[in-house]
């Protein structure tokens, strides 16, 4: 199984097959650790993860946009997020959320940077293009923390069942999988 736990400001991933595989020595985020651990393979890419244009590319994550003033969407004045690409793309369920998503303010932040890219590329997106952009660099980064945990060990993602955790999983989990050509996903209740 390949586990796939999308929360709010990261995306963690790991592989089990008859026992959790373990580290004795790693180096997260600069600190070398020697202790056993999970392989946990981490990524910026969560709910929160700002996604922005830093003049040549688009980018998602680091940054995370926190539960305040949290995503473009929640009407906090927050960054436009990954949420935020999601809801505009019709992938939350407005009503099924625990309050008032604000899909225009949005809509107005992706207009005023598809103006920006336009202006340092020359290139022309519409809102909807460039949020479909983000999921694709999101996607395309979790992809890659998974073959961290599978193809660079050894291990075909194919021979897996992805397992979803997390509150965003479901919402990436078939694009990821189907990236890696993963046929199978668990989202449990």
């Amino acid at each position: 199984a390949i586990g796939f736990d999308m929360g709010g400001t990261s995306t963690d991933v790991s592989r089990f097959e008859d026992h959790y595989e373990l580290e004795y020595e790693t180096e997260k985020s600069g600190v070398r650790v020697v202790a056993p651990m999970m392989a946990i393979e981490t990524v910026a890419a969560g709910g929160g993860s700002v996604c922005s244009f830093d003049g040549t590319r688009l980018t998602v994550g680091p940054a995370s946009a926190g539960a305040d003033p949290g995503p473009a969407c929640y009407g906090r004045g927050g960054p436009l997020a990954l949420t935020d690409m999601n809801l505009l793309l019709g992938r939350i369920l407005e009503d099924q959320f625990p309050f008032h998503l604000d899909r225009e303010t949005v809509r107005q932040q992706l207009d005023t940077l598809c103006q920006e890219i336009m202006q340092a590329t020359g290139v022309s997106y519409d809102p909807v293009q460039l949020a479909t952009g983000f999921l694709r660099v999101a996607n395309n980064n979790m992809a890659q923390a998974i073959r961290s945990v599978s193809v660079a060990r050894g291990y075909d993602p194919r021979q897996h069942v992805m397992v979803t955790f997390g509150g965003a999983a479901p919402q990436h989990a078939c694009a990821v999988a189907r990236e890696l050509g993963i046929e199978k996903i668990l989202v449990h209740k």
